[in-house]
């Protein structure tokens, strides 16, 4: 189904696009991390997403998520899945209407070739070329997945996952948003009430932009990204990671 690589689709590469990505701000995350990070400690993300901090992180890594396909699309990749090097606009809604016929290739499709890297939010193509980006998303993510080749995935609800002394970062879907991450409605306060519990035993870091008052902010990034904020008026937007005052 899947056509040879066009050449003129190359014009650059890109990470495997996500939906509220760190890219950026990796370094920084990273760099914190790293430093607070016990020795031996074991590190966890409840929420891979694209999973840019966990490709830089070093030692034992776990990873999970919500989205069966884009964890089959990790695994699948790290066991040597061929990803395709284009798709056309057709195949893209084949895909869309036919998710389990390749669960891998659908997770890849399904973030790597739509617009913004939101979940099947619309084909996604260069305005230039007039093509799509499953070429530079594939050499993206297999630039990636070259660091996370021993990286343990896993498809799971955050909410089943328990833990002990590990070094745990989440990065949860936006509030209002989560149609773009493929896996239903996300309960804001049923998260935080996770957070505080598994901070009794382990060392968690929250990437959010606000949070309740007994988390307290440990790291601010400013970025160079303007939002609206509710009183429809722009500002800059600063990516904050939060901990619990208990710890």
């Amino acid at each position: 189904m899947l056509q040879p690589k066009d050449e003129s689709c190359l014009s650059g590469v890109r990470l495997l696009q996500y939906f509220g990505g760190k890219t950026k701000v990796s370094n920084q995350i990273v760099n914190y991390l790293e430093s607070v990070r016990k020795e031996n400690q074991v590190y966890v993300e409840p929420f891979i997403g694209g999973g840019i901090i966990c490709s830089k992180m070093s030692g034992e890594r776990k990873a999970y998520d919500f989205n069966e396909y884009l964890i089959e699309m990790y695994k699948a990749v790290q066991n040597g899945y061929e990803l395709p090097d284009s798709v056309s606009e057709k195949e893209y809604k084949y895909i869309k209407e036919h998710k389990d016929e390749d669960k891998a290739l659908t997770g890849f499709v399904g973030f790597g070739c739509s617009f913004a890297g939101k979940w099947f939010g619309g084909y996604a193509r260069d305005k230039r070329k007039k093509c799509g980006f499953a070429h530079t998303a594939k050499i993206g993510l297999l630039k990636k997945i070259s660091t996370m080749m021993d990286v343990d995935f896993q498809y799971s609800d955050y909410k089943e996952l328990h833990f002990n002394n590990c070094l745990i970062y989440c990065d949860p879907p936006y509030s209002d948003t989560t149609q773009a991450y493929g896996t239903g409605n996300f309960n804001t306060e049923e998260f935080w009430d996770v957070m505080r519990s598994w901070s009794k035993n382990n060392d968690v870091y929250i990437s959010e932009y606000v949070a309740p008052d007994d988390f307290e902010c440990i790291l601010e990034i400013p970025t160079k990204i303007d939002i609206r904020n509710r009183d429809n008026k722009m500002e800059r937007r600063v990516e904050k990671l939060f901990k619990h005052k208990g710890k």
